[in-house]
Order: structure tokens, then sequence, then C-alpha cells
């Protein structure tokens, strides 16, 4: 699996900004889902298709659908929905910062990711391990998550 990725490559102090011992470059593909969305979506009107949302209380409130294809987004509401205690949530904190078109670079900081897209840029705490976020069921945006991550790659633009 290691030769399908970009090998990064250490950078000197003079090739970056950062107030930082040790920065690495590497490329990356960074996938955009607002433009996916967006296309899928065009896409789909265009052939006929329609978006109608609705609440669903039970597993038997789909017979009340004639559409013969029904695209599930239930994410949370999944668990409840289905009765199923084994779906275990997984929640991350995703904080937006306006769209800036001069930013080209992603960076992953003190356990905190930022991600330029046309639509904005994402920054989110990924926290210690894989496991970070695994059972919170709370729906709720944390501001003080949110801020706790601007504010610490916030130290490599002081």
């Amino acid at each position: 699996m290691r030769d399908l990725g970009s090998r990064s490559r250490p950078l000197e102090p003079h090739e970056h900004p950062f107030p930082v011992a040790q920065a690495r470059l590497g490329l990356t593909m960074t996938f955009n889902v607002a433009a996916l969305a967006a296309r899928l979506t065009d896409d789909f009107l265009r052939e006929g298709g329609r978006i109608q949302q609705m609440t669903f209380h039970t597993p038997a409130d789909l017979a009340r659908l004639s559409e013969p294809v029904v695209v599930n987004c239930t994410g949370y509401g999944a668990r409840a929905l289905w009765g199923d205690d084994t779906l275990t949530p997984v929640r991350g904190q995703i904080s937006w910062l306006a769209p800036q078109p001069e930013v080209d670079y992603s960076l992953y900081y003190s356990g905190v990711s930022v991600v330029p897209r046309p639509d904005g840029i994402v920054v989110q705490a990924l926290g210690g391990s894989d496991m970070y976020g695994y059972g919170i069921e709370e729906e709720v945006a944390d501001r003080a998550e949110a801020e706790q991550a601007i504010n610490t790659v916030a130290r490599l633009f002081a």
C-alpha cells in the first residue's frame, strides 16, 4: 500500500513560513464534496428526478413511498429509526472558515487538520487516535471544540 501514495519530504526552515522545528511537504488529492454533490443533484434533477424530504418514525413509514428508489440519508437518526443499537455514532466537530482562493495547501498540526475547499476552509480536531469521536451521540455543535481547533492552528500564523 505504501507505493500508492506520494512520498513526503522534510522541509528546511527557509522553505516554509511556519514557526515549527520540523515540517514536511507531500502531495495528496482532495475530494471536492460540494462540487460533486452539486453535479450529481443537477444531473439527477435534469433527468427528471425529484427530491422530497420526509420524516420517518418507523421503518413501516417507508411503505407510504411510491418511489422505486430511496436514498437513505438518516445519519444519526438511523439508530433510532431502525432500532439497531449496534450502530455506533461517530462525531467530529468541523469548523468552517471563509473561502480563501490563495490558500492552496492543507496542513496537519498538533492534532488539527486544515483543508481548503472552494466553499470554505475546513478545520477539524482529529484527536489522539482513530477512536476520537466514537460513541458520542451529541449532535449539537461544540463551539469550544471548534474554537480550540482554530486557536491551535492560529499559532502557526501569529
